[in-house]
């Protein structure tokens, strides 16, 4: 396909690779002064580039090895036994197939665990752990998966595949080493600390935590502070924000809330039952943090936003 100015889009994708000779890349340059739209996909290549200056979280990433890419299943039936609670192994390869938490690929990183929600257990998850935070939550009687990099943790076996790519219980951790149950073995097993502690951080030292008790319960929330909005980003945010003042909105209003100055639980008044225009600045800024940490996180787990053209 070419444009008006007879760019390819090869030659466009050339141009934003570094790939152009002069010629190319003048013929490029003389193009973008007339044609909006071209500078618009220049600006907008350059500018995800420029602004992903960020690790990217391996959310996608799949917990696949052990028979049928099952050992995050295995790791749930694991803790669920320890825990007391009755299952069926069929059953739960059932409910995490028809839920998309098992696919023939193996467990998204962020659907480790889900089964064990499923089963009342409280389940909390975090990027960038360290020993010292596994050993904190197994003080407290809690239970922990990891997902770490097979071929690491076993370096005299030569596992093939992407990686991160197993998932493993951690039942104990001292100063030499880090005792895991391993599905794919079906055994404890004490790994040396040098082992691994590189295997697990193929998955950005992701750990998911069960909790005992929700006193154990303390937020996690991914680090953001690094992305910055920009151009239209900072549109979708206040799109975003007034977005969801609307649907609180609405849902109260089902509820039978209606606009009083001061709020009132007893007779349902509410004095944000407002446009957003409305608002006080303070409210506002509620809505926006959220919209804009939601569009910061899309960033950081890797996904792209692209504006589709009218």
């Amino acid at each position: 396909m070419e444009n008006k100015n007879n760019l390819s889009d090869e030659l466009i994708a050339a141009f934003l690779d570094g790939n152009t000779n002069g010629t190319e890349t003048q013929a490029i340059l003389q193009a973008l002064k007339t044609d909006p739209e071209l500078r618009e996909v220049i600006e907008t290549a350059t500018q995800v580039e420029h602004e992903r200056t960020y690790d990217v979280l391996p959310m996608m990433k799949m917990a696949a090895k052990s028979g049928d890419n099952i050992c995050s299943v295995l790791c749930e039936a694991f803790i669920l036994h320890k825990r007391g609670v009755p299952f069926e192994e069929q059953a739960l390869l059932t409910i995490a197939q028809q839920n998309r938490w098992l696919t023939p690929k193996g467990s998204p990183l962020h659907s480790v665990g889900l089964l064990l929600a499923h089963h009342g257990l409280m389940v909390t998850r975090k990027y960038d752990a360290s020993l010292h935070d596994i050993q904190t939550v197994l003080s407290l009687d809690n239970d922990v998966i990891v997902v770490v990099d097979s071929g690491k943790l076993y370096p005299d076996r030569h596992e093939e595949g992407d990686s991160p790519n197993h998932a493993v219980v951690v039942t104990e951790v001292n100063a030499d080493s880090v005792t895991i149950f391993d599905p794919q073995e079906n055994t404890a097993l004490p790994v040396p600390v040098p082992l691994f502690e590189p295997a697990w951080e193929a998955s950005r030292h992701y750990m998911v935590r069960v909790l005992q008790s929700v006193e154990d319960y303390e937020p996690q929330p991914i680090q953001l502070e690094n992305i910055s909005l920009t151009g239209d980003l900072i549109e979708l945010r206040e799109a975003i924000a007034e977005n969801a003042h609307e649907v609180w909105a609405e849902a109260r209003m089902n509820e039978g809330w209606t606009y009083g100055a001061q709020r009132d639980d007893i007779h349902k008044k509410h004095p944000d039952l407002v446009p957003y225009s409305a608002l006080p600045d303070s409210e506002k800024e509620y809505d926006r943090i959220m919209a804009m940490n939601t569009i910061k996180l899309v960033w950081r787990l890797g996904f792209d936003l692209v504006k589709r053209k009218a």
